[in-house]
Order: structure tokens, then C-alpha cells, then sequence
């Protein structure tokens, strides 16, 4: 029996130091875990650092002017830019005794502990605002207890070094309130367009309630902003209870009917620029994630002239509506020498639904009317052609008996024998059709293609008409084949970005314009030279002509209107600038009748009023002088010879300035310009065998 007790003390002995050794065994393993934790927990400045975002950043052309962020949006907020507001509603939502404890609740803990093995789950965890900040900033989102136990050592060493102040500015500006806001300053701006100081109490509370779960709480659909106000209610009564709040104080709370931003597109300046830069930078880094690229983009954009001309096209347009029905207006302004946009407004309002308002009018082909008569016309006149070159402007039908084509003038008038240079400033349409069937619609079309228009097919598609704009063509596109004009028969490349800087703010891209010549300067500077002219526009403009003039500047203008009034176009350029307008409705509705001239120009001349005075009064260099001895070409529609005919009479298409065709029948056009000459001349009275008397 003795040796029994013997034998059960020692294995009680050998328990005991079992149970030592492992003891201390777990106490070491507890040292030796704290120890490297606490190696894990990284600088004590991180809670130092303001928090920024890793989003890419969209700037003006100075660098200074922020126009939109692609991606999180986090902007830091210091303690004593906060209101009680937040302060209280986010203590009472997360942890009410924050300043009393040292960084962990064992209240909360107990309390968690018995809830998850009541359900038997680790979903509830008892984190004071400290350990929720130490597991954001350090851990994982794992629910294991080596987590909690890292998160319990990380919360006691934040506590001793930083103090209450810190952590809790810190906290409130790196947690996630949803839809992509870090913080309670980017939150507070996105959902009420305010800052955080300025934050009413049913606000505040109802910003602090979407931490606790951002995908189910963000008032960002109709369900949320249900479940955020019940949440909200719950803070504003917890505050209540623990009298930080008087009675009067909840019962307004409770009652405020608070309103959400419903912007799907915060914090934007100059919203077509900027989508249309993002959608660049989508082309130019077809790998990156430019919500976390950290890119830093410096646009070519004026924001001066930017928000001239949003004022401008918005007054405009609301303007037109009355008048003429055209709903919408878009302007673009390109430097004709580096190719930069100055200023893009695609609509009269990015945020009007009504009229498709973000839909960007300056990238959207439309038929661009006879402001796509000067590359026909140029086209003219690098064969050789003289501006005093006379055309008839008379009714022609340029189809046939069975599919006629016979187009009108603006004003439903025909005037006879007129110059090229009448012709095109007072945008004459049959005359217009001609120039563009004798310069060779294969040709037009050919330095359109060089003049930087990519949107053109081939002839067969439009026939004549398109010597009166009816292909769809892209108003950007439209600014660099007048920037041919205004440069004196270069092309210069376009561009919307100047620099490109990574998140190291290393330069990784900078523009630099590019020209090449497209086109001899002579037959651009005949061009320029009609389209300057203020007296040769005169019969078009009338009352308007007043609008084309702006100082002694020299501005070359043409104006254009689409078939059935859908669009209209007034396009302005000196030789440092190139400014077009556009006003219709974007789902192609027509406007009224003869609504160009009055729908554009006034809106193109405000703009250009406030601009021009920071450029130059720079002048277009002049034409050499261009004589042609030849019936029509020399300016004279009658000759002793051969009495009076259309110019096909006297002209090869393919040789212009050759000998007069020995039979001109075997031109395709020539009948139907010819018979409509000789049907004009009779209605005058007279025929060819007796003209000769009358001159």
C-alpha cells in the first residue's frame, strides 16, 4: 500500500513538472510569439503620414487645377477640422468608451467571446476603434484567434504611443464608407457636397453607420439608403442614452430628412475633357488599373476658357431651345500650332439625361454641312484654279430624269454667274457641288483623309452630295483640317495630354506637337484669303455680319448647316486658333429651318470675344496673284467666241488649265450643267446667237 502512495506521488510529481515545463514552455512560446509581433508592427510615423490616394490624378494644363480623380478617393482631414458631430456619432456607433480604456474593451471581449460560442462562429469580434485600426492598417481580415491576438498586442502598442487624438484621425481617415471613399473627408464631400466640419448631426450619424458594413449601408441604391437610416436612428438613439445628445438634439436628428448627392460623377470639372482623357489613358496603359496607378496627368485643357465656354454654350443653348429648337451645343477650341485642346464642352450639361448630356457632341460624327466645303474648294484651287473663276449658280439637276438630285440654296435663290470666291463665302450650294465634281470627289476625299479625317469612306457611298458635308465627320477631327488652314498647309498632330507622371512622379510621357505638309501654302492662302474677307461674306450673314468681326483681328469664318437643319456649325480660325460650335439636338432631331447662322454664331462670337485678346494680332500670309487666260477662269462668263456656257464647256477635269476640250460631251456632267445654263439664259430672254449684241 505504501508503495502504491509512493508511486501516485511521483506521478503526481511528474504531472506537476509536466505541466511546469509546459507552462513555461507556453509562456516562452507567448514571449517569443509577442515578440516577433511586435517586430511585425511597421513605423510608429505611419499614423504620422496624411493618407492619399494610389488613384490617378486629372489636372489643367497649369498642374495646379485638380479636374478628376479615376479610381479610390482619399483626402486627409485633421482633428481639428472635425465637428462633434462626427466625433460623437462614430464613438457611438464603434466604441463609446474610447477614452477610457487603453486599447482594448475586456468588456467587449467577454462580451464577444460568449456570443460566439453561444452561436458557435467567431462572428463577433468586440474590436475597440483602436484594434479595428490596427487590423486595417497590419492584418488580415482572417477570423482565427492568432488575429486576435496580434490585433489585441498591435491595439496596446498603438495606445502607448500615439495618443487618443491621433488614433482616432487616423481611423476616421482610412476606413471605407463605400462607393469608394476612404475617409470621412472624401465620404462626407462625395454623399452631401460638404466637408466634415460642416456635417449636421443626422449626417454625421448616418456617415458613421456605413463602416460596419459600406456594400449593404452606402446610400448608393434605394435598399441602402433604407437600411443606412434604420442604422442611423440606432446611433442617433445610442447617443441619446449615453447623454451626449440633449432630447431636443435627437428629436431633430431623428426627424432631418437628409439629401444624398445623386452626381454619378463626383468632384468632375470640364466632364467630356476629362472622360475623354480617361478614355486616352485607357488606350495608353491597356495593363494598368488606373484606379490604383497612382498616374498624375497634366491635360492640355485652359480651364479659364473652359468655363467661358460652358457658359457660353449652356446660355446658347437654352436660347436656341426657345428659338429654334435646338436643344444642345457643343464648341472645341484647338492651338492650331501645337495641336493642344484648349477647351471641349460636348453638351450644354454633362448631367442633363433630357438631352443625352453626356453623350460628347465633339467626338459624335455628324454631318458637318458646308463647313466641309473649304477642303473641296482647296482642292479646287491646287489645280490651279483662280478664286475669280466663275460658276453658274443656276437650278441643276446633277442625277437623272429618274433619280434627280437638284440642290437648294440657303436662302431658296439662285443668283447666275458667280466667282469661286462669292461662291464659298457665301456658301452657295450648286456652286459648291460643282467645285467639288471639278476638283474630283476621289481627290477631296483624299486630302480629307491627309487633312486628318478618318472617318470618310470611299466616294460611292455619298455621291455629289458630299461637296455639301454629308458624310458624318468628327467635330475633333474637323478642327485639324482647318489647323491645315491655319497653318499654312501643315497638319499638326492633337493632343488633350501635355505630361504623364507615375506614382514615383517620374515624367513617363510628354507631347510634343508634330507637323507635316499636307498641301502647298498657295492654294491654303487663296482659301484663307475668302474666308477672312469680311465684305465677300456680307450676302450670306446680313444682319449676323457683325458677329465675324472682333476688332482688327483677322478671323476666318464659315459657317454650315446639315440636311434637314439637324446640325449646325459656325468654324472660326486665326492662325493661332481654331474655335467650331455646333448646336442641334443629339438624337438628330431637326431644328428650324435657316437656324445655323443664329444658333452658332452668337455663341461662337461670346467665346471668341473673351479669349482672342491673349493672342496676337497675327495676320494669314497673302496669295501669290493667279491669272488664267481662259474663258470662265479669267472671271469672264461671256466670250465673243463662244458666247456663254458652263465651265465643263471649257475645262478637262483632268487638265484644268490645258486646251478647251474638242468635245466636252464626253464628260458625264456636262449635258445637265450645260442644258440648266442654256434653260437660265432663256429665261432672261435671250439666247447665245444674240448675246453678242447685248455685250
Amino acid at each position: 500500500m505504501r508503495f502504491r502512495k509512493i508511486k501516485i506521488k511521483i506521478l503526481f510529481e511528474l504531472i506537476g513538472w509536466a505541466f511546469l515545463i509546459l507552462l513555461i514552455f507556453s509562456l516562452a512560446s507567448f514571449i517569443i510569439f509577442i515578440s516577433f509581433t511586435l517586430k511585425e508592427l511597421p513605423s510608429p510615423e505611419i499614423l504620422t503620414k496624411k493618407i492619399t490616394g494610389g488613384n490617378t490624378q486629372i489636372y489643367d494644363r497649369t498642374g495646379q487645377i485638380l479636374l478628376y480623380e479615376i479610381g479610390i478617393r482619399k483626402y486627409w482631414v485633421n482633428f481639428n477640422e472635425l465637428n462633434k458631430n462626427i466625433i460623437y456619432a462614430t464613438l457611438a456607433a464603434e466604441d463609446d468608451s474610447f477614452f477610457e480604456h487603453h486599447g482594448i474593451s475586456l468588456k467587449g471581449i467577454l462580451r464577444s467571446f460568449w456570443l460566439n460560442l453561444k452561436t458557435g462562429s467567431l462572428t463577433y469580434g468586440g474590436s475597440t476603434i483602436t484594434q479595428q485600426l490596427a487590423r486595417n492598417l497590419f492584418l488580415s481580415q482572417e477570423k482565427s484567434l492568432i488575429r486576435k491576438i496580434k490585433e489585441i498586442v498591435l491595439a496596446l502598442e498603438l495606445e502607448r504611443k500615439f495618443t487618443k487624438e491621433e488614433i482616432l484621425t487616423y481611423y476616421l481617415n482610412s476606413i471605407n464608407y463605400g462607393a469608394g471613399n476612404i475617409g470621412i473627408k472624401a465620404a462626407s464631400l462625395f454623399y452631401f457636397n460638404k466637408n466634415p466640419k460642416d456635417l449636421t448631426l443626422a449626417e454625421a450619424a448616418a456617415l458613421a453607420a456605413i463602416p460596419k458594413s459600406p456594400k449593404y449601408l452606402a446610400p448608393t441604391s434605394p435598399e441602402n439608403i433604407q437600411r443606412l437610416k434604420e442604422r442611423k436612428n440606432l446611433i442617433l438613439n445610442r447617443l441619446y442614452q449615453l447623454n451626449w445628445i440633449s432630447k431636443d438634439e435627437y428629436l431633430q436628428a431623428i426627424n432631418e430628412e437628409f439629401k444624398i448627392s445623386t452626381k454619378k460623377y463626383f468632384k468632375i470639372a470640364a466632364p467630356h475633357f476629362v472622360m475623354e482623357v480617361k478614355s486616352i489613358l485607357e488606350k495608353m496603359f491597356p495593363d494598368k488599373n488606373l484606379e490604383t496607378a497612382g498616374l498624375r496627368v497634366i491635360t492640355t485643357l485652359n480651364y479659364e476658357y473652359q468655363k467661358i465656354a460652358e457658359e457660353v454654350v449652356s446660355q446658347g443653348a437654352l436660347d436656341n431651345e426657345k428659338k429654334n429648337g435646338a436643344k444642345n451645343a457643343a464648341l472645341l477650341m484647338m492651338d492650331t500650332k501645337t495641336g493642344e485642346i484648349l477647351a471641349m464642352v460636348g453638351s450644354r450639361d454633362f448631367f442633363d439625361e433630357s438631352i443625352q448630356g453626356q453623350v460628347n457632341m465633339t467626338t459624335r460624327p455628324r454631318q458637318p454641312g458646308s463647313a466641309f466645303k473649304p477642303i473641296s474648294y482647296v482642292t479646287l484651287f491646287q489645280l490651279g484654279y483662280p478664286p475669280e473663276t466663275i460658276v453658274f449658280d443656276v437650278p441643276t439637276n446633277f442625277g437623272t430624269p429618274e433619280k434627280p438630285y437638284m440642290p437648294q440654296n440657303f436662302n431658296k435663290t439662285f443668283v447666275g454667274p458667280v466667282s469661286l470666291k462669292i461662291a464659298l463665302a457665301q456658301s452657295i450650294n450648286v456652286p459648291a457641288v460643282k467645285v467639288f465634281y471639278l476638283a474630283g470627289p476621289e481627290r477631296v476625299i483624299e486630302n480629307a483623309r491627309k487633312f486628318g479625317i478618318t472617318t470618310l469612306k470611299d466616294y460611292k457611298y455619298y455621291g455629289l452630295s458630299l461637296g455639301l458635308g454629308t458624310a458624318e465627320i468628327k467635330m475633333t477631327e474637323l478642327a485639324r483640317a482647318y489647323s491645315v488652314f491655319a497653318n499654312d498647309g501643315e497638319l499638326v498632330s492633337q493632343s488633350l495630354i501635355l505630361k504623364i507622371y507615375n506614382s514615383d512622379n517620374e515624367l513617363i510621357y510628354e507631347y510634343k506637337p508634330e507637323k507635316v505638309r499636307v498641301i502647298d501654302s498657295q492654294p491654303v492662302r487663296i482659301l484663307n484669303s475668302i474666308l477672312k474677307d469680311y465684305e465677300a461674306r456680307r450676302g450670306l450673314l446680313i444682319a449676323s455680319l457683325p458677329l465675324t468681326k472682333i476688332d482688327d483681328y483677322e478671323i476666318a469664318i464659315k459657317t454650315g448647316t446639315s440636311q434637314y437643319y439637324r446640325d449646325a456649325w459656325t468654324v472660326g480660325y486665326t492662325p493661332n486658333f481654331v474655335v467650331i460650335v455646333w448646336a442641334g439636338n443629339t438624337d438628330g432631331t431637326p431644328t428650324k429651318e435657316g437656324a445655323s447662322i443664329v444658333a452658332t454664331l452668337p455663341i461662337w462670337n461670346k467665346f471668341v470675344k473673351e479669349i482672342i485678346k491673349d493672342y496676337p494680332k497675327t495676320k494669314f500670309l497673302d496669295p501669290l496673284p493667279v491669272k488664267v487666260n481662259k474663258p470662265m477662269l479669267n472671271g469672264e462668263w461671256y466670250s465673243e467666241i463662244y458666247g456663254v456656257h458652263e465651265i465643263l464647256h471649257y475645262v478637262d477635269r483632268n487638265n484644268p488649265l490645258g486646251p478647251i476640250p474638242s468635245n466636252p460631251y464626253n464628260d458625264p456632267q456636262y449635258i445637265n450643267w450645260e442644258s440648266a445654263v442654256q434653260a437660265w439664259l432663256s429665261t432672261k430672254g435671250f439666247l447665245n446667237d444674240n448675246l453678242q449684241k447685248i455685250f
